[in-house]
C-alpha cells in the first residue's frame, strides 16, 4: 500500500472516530436534558414506588456513563441516587421484619441472617444517598454557614440532596457504619435547609429542625418545645400534600423511645391521607413518606403480634381499645 494511501486510511479512521465522538457527546447532551426535563418530573408525579425504583436504578448507570464524554449531570444525579437509596433502605425494613420474625419464633440462625442482611442493605441505601449529596455538593458547593444563590428550578435540588445527606448518615448508622458517611453532614443538611422557604418547601426545615433540638435538648432555643414545633411542620406538611416532615417526626419519635408521641404522629399521618391528596407534582415524595412510615408501623405491630400492620390499619394498633358493637336484646323482640 502506497504512503498516499495509508495517510488516507488513517485521516477516514481519525475522522471517523471524531464523528463517533461527537455522536455520544450530543447524545450524553440529550440525555441530560430529557432526565430533567422529562424523566425525573415524570417519576416525581407518578404513583408506582416499585416502577420509580427500577427507572431510577437504570438510568442512573446510563446517564452517569456519558460523563466521561461531557460533564457529571450533577442535578439530574442527585434526585435519581436519592430515589434509589430509598429503594435500598426498603429492602433492609423488610429483612428487618424478618429478624423480628425469626427472633420471636427462636430461629435464631435466620435471625442472625437476616440481621447481616438488613446491615448490608442499609449500606446500600447509605452509599447512594451518601453519593445523591456529593452531587448536591458538587453542583452547589457544601452547605454551611452561606446560603447559595438559587433559583426555584434549583432549590428541588438543594432541598433533596440535603434531604439525601441526613439520610445517609442514619443508613450507615444502621448499617454499623460500613461506608463511614460523615457524621457532620446531618448538621450542614439541617444547616442548609434553613436556606429554602419552609412553607414552600413542605415544613422540612422546620422538622429537621426541630429534630435536631429533640437529639440535642440543649440547642433549642429558651422556651421552645421541639415536640410542638415538629407538630407544626407536620401540618404544613399535611397542607402541603407532601407528608416528608410527618416521616421525619415518625422515624425521631422511635428513635427517642418516646412512644406516646411515636403513635400520635403515625395516627395524625393516616388521618391526613384520608383528608388531603398528595401534591401532584410530588406524589412520588409524598408516597415514599407514608412507606417510611408504615415500616415503622410494620415494625410495632410484628415486634407486638408477629405480623405487619393489617391492611387498611396504618394508625390503627393491636392494643386498641374496640368499641362495643351495637347488640340487639332478645327480650325487646319478645314484648307486645
Amino acid at each position: 500500500m502506497s504512503f498516499l494511501a495509508r495517510i488516507t486510511l488513517a485521516v477516514l479512521a481519525i475522522s471517523s472516530m471524531s464523528g463517533c465522538s461527537m455522536i455520544y457527546k450530543t447524545t450524553g447532551w440529550f440525555a441530560y436534558d430529557y432526565t430533567e426535563e422529562y424523566a425525573i418530573p415524570y417519576t416525581m408525579k407518578s404513583s408506582d414506588p416499585e416502577m420509580a425504583c427500577g427507572m431510577t436504578t437504570a438510568m442512573a448507570p446510563t446517564l452517569m456513563s456519558f460523563s466521561e464524554l461531557t460533564f457529571p449531570p450533577d442535578r439530574a444525579a442527585v434526585t435519581m441516587y436519592m430515589m434509589s437509596g430509598s429503594c435500598a433502605e426498603e429492602k433492609a425494613h423488610e429483612e428487618a421484619l424478618t429478624y423480628v420474625r425469626a427472633f420471636k419464633s427462636q430461629n435464631i440462625a435466620e435471625a442472625k441472617d437476616a440481621r447481616i442482611r438488613e446491615k448490608r442493605a442499609f449500606a446500600v441505601a447509605a452509599s447512594r444517598q451518601y453519593m445523591a449529596y456529593q452531587h448536591m455538593v458538587a453542583e452547589f458547593g457544601e452547605p454551611g454557614d452561606e446560603c447559595p444563590d438559587l433559583s426555584e428550578s434549583e432549590e428541588v435540588y438543594w432541598v433533596l440532596g440535603s434531604i439525601a445527606g441526613m439520610q445517609s448518615v442514619m443508613s450507615d448508622l444502621r448499617s454499623q457504619s460500613s461506608v463511614n458517611v460523615p457524621k457532620d453532614i446531618a448538621m450542614k443538611a439541617v444547616r442548609g435547609l434553613q436556606c429554602v422557604d419552609n412553607v414552600r418547601w413542605w415544613g422540612l426545615p422546620q422538622a429537621l429542625q426541630a429534630g435536631i433540638w429533640v437529639m440535642m435538648p440543649d440547642t433549642a432555643p429558651k422556651g421552645t418545645d421541639p415536640w410542638q414545633e415538629m407538630a407544626n411542620a407536620s401540618r404544613i406538611a399535611t397542607a402541603s400534600g407532601v407528608r416528608m416532615a410527618h416521616a421525619i417526626e415518625v422515624v425521631i419519635a422511635d428513635g427517642s423511645g418516646n412512644t406516646e408521641q411515636l403513635r400520635d404522629a403515625i395516627r395524625r399521618h393516616a388521618a391526613s391521607l384520608k383528608t388531603t391528596s398528595s401534591n401532584p407534582d410530588y406524589r412520588m415524595m409524598d408516597i415514599m413518606a407514608s412507606r417510611q412510615i408504615t415500616a415503622v408501623s410494620d415494625r410495632l405491630w410484628t415486634e407486638a403480634t408477629g405480623a405487619r400492620t393489617p391492611t387498611g390499619g396504618l394508625g390503627t394498633f393491636w392494643d386498641d381499645v374496640q368499641p362495643k358493637a351495637n347488640t340487639l336484646d332478645i327480650d325487646d323482640l319478645l314484648e307486645d
